[in-house]
C-alpha cells in the first residue's frame, strides 16, 4: 500500500484526500458540496442527491486513479446514517461507483475527529474540538491532552436552518430563539466546560476554516490558526449575521457552499462566548485524518475499494 483515498461523505460536503503512507505525505485534498441533508426530507433522501451523490464519487474515484491510489476508504457520517433509505444509497453507490461505504455512529465519528484533530495541535492543552457538520455536530473537551468528554450531537449547520427557517438576514429575536436552542441542549456540555475551566474553541475544518479565510482576506490558511477576537467580531459575527444570503456569498473567502449555513456556526460561537469561552483557534484537520491515522497505526479494519 503506498497512496490511498479517503472520502469522507458528509451531510453537506463531500471530501477527498490522497495521501502517499510510503513517503507519509498529503499529495491531494479538496471538497465538493453534495448537500445530502438539503436533499433530505422525513429522513429520505432523494435521487436527485443520490445521482449528485453517485457522480462526485465517480469524480474522486477518477482523481484517486491518476494518483494511483491502491485502496480508497469511504466513510458515512449523520444524513446517511439517519436516512432511511441508506440500504439503497450504499447499494446504487456500490453499483454505480464499485465503492464500498462504511456508515459510522456518532460516537465513532467523535473519536475519529478527536484523533485527526489532536495530530496537528500545537500550543494549546485544554479546549473543546468542535466539528459542525450539516446534521450532527461533534464536541470533544480536551484536559492536559486528554479527553475528558466526547459526544455527538442530533443538529448541524443544515438541520438548524431546516428546524428554524430564519429571515434573511436573520433578526435578533430569531438569534435568541436559536441560543435558548443550545441553552436547553447543550446543559452537559456547558457543565463539563465549566468543571475543567475550558476557555479554548479548537474549530474543525467547514464553517470555521472560512472565518479563517475571511480574516485573512482569503489567502492560503494555515493548518493551525488563533483568530482575533476584535477582528472576529468585527469583520465576521457582526458582518454575516447583518447580510444577507447573496451578500454573504460576495465576503471574500466564504466560500457559497457555506453561506446559508454559516449563521448557525456563529451563532453557536457567540453562545460559547457567553459561557466563559475566551479564544477561537482553527484547524483544518478532521474527521479524514482521523480514518488517515487509524489506517496508518492498523487500529481498525475498515472496509477498502481496490483500484
Amino acid at each position: 500500500m503506498s497512496k490511498i483515498g479517503i472520502i469522507d461523505i458528509g451531510s453537506n460536503t463531500f471530501n477527498l484526500l490522497v495521501f502517499c503512507t510510503k513517503r507519509k505525505k498529503k499529495l491531494y485534498n479538496t471538497e465538493v458540496f453534495v448537500g445530502i441533508r438539503k436533499g433530505t426530507k422525513k429522513n429520505i433522501i432523494n435521487k436527485i442527491t443520490i445521482k449528485k451523490s453517485i457522480s462526485t464519487l465517480n469524480d474522486f474515484k477518477n482523481i484517486c486513479k491518476k494518483f494511483n491510489c491502491t485502496k480508497i476508504y469511504g466513510i458515512a457520517t449523520a444524513s446517511l446514517r439517519n436516512a432511511i433509505n441508506k440500504k439503497e444509497f450504499i447499494e446504487e453507490c456500490k453499483k454505480k461507483t464499485n465503492l464500498l461505504i462504511s456508515v459510522i455512529s456518532g460516537e465513532k465519528e467523535a473519536n475519529l475527529i478527536y484523533e485527526g484533530v489532536t495530530s496537528n495541535v500545537k500550543r494549546i492543552k485544554n479546549f473543546v474540538i468542535i466539528d459542525i457538520g450539516g446534521a450532527s455536530t461533534e464536541f470533544i473537551i480536551v484536559k492536559d491532552k486528554k479527553p475528558v468528554f466526547k459526544k455527538s450531537y442530533s443538529f448541524g449547520s443544515q438541520s438548524m436552518v431546516q428546524k428554524f427557517k430564519p429571515s434573511d438576514p436573520i433578526n435578533e429575536k430569531e438569534i435568541q430563539i436559536i441560543k435558548s436552542y443550545f441553552k436547553n441542549n447543550l446543559t452537559d456540555l456547558i457543565n463539563s466546560l465549566r468543571k475543567h475551566s475550558i476557555q479554548n474553541i479548537l474549530g474543525s475544518s467547514g464553517s470555521f476554516n472560512c472565518i479563517s479565510n475571511i480574516l485573512n482576506n482569503n489567502s492560503k490558511t494555515k493548518n493551525y490558526q488563533k483568530i482575533d477576537n476584535s477582528l472576529y467580531k468585527k469583520n465576521v459575527s457582526e458582518k454575516i449575521l447583518k447580510s444577507t444570503i447573496i451578500k454573504r456569498e460576495k465576503i471574500k473567502g466564504l466560500s457559497k457552499m457555506r453561506s446559508e449555513n454559516i449563521i448557525i456556526t456563529i451563532i453557536l460561537i457567540n453562545f460559547l462566548f457567553e459561557n466563559k469561552i475566551k479564544r477561537i483557534y482553527t484547524t483544518k484537520f478532521s474527521l479524514k485524518e482521523g480514518v488517515l491515522f487509524n489506517i496508518l497505526k492498523k487500529n481498525k479494519k475498515w472496509q477498502e475499494s481496490l483500484l
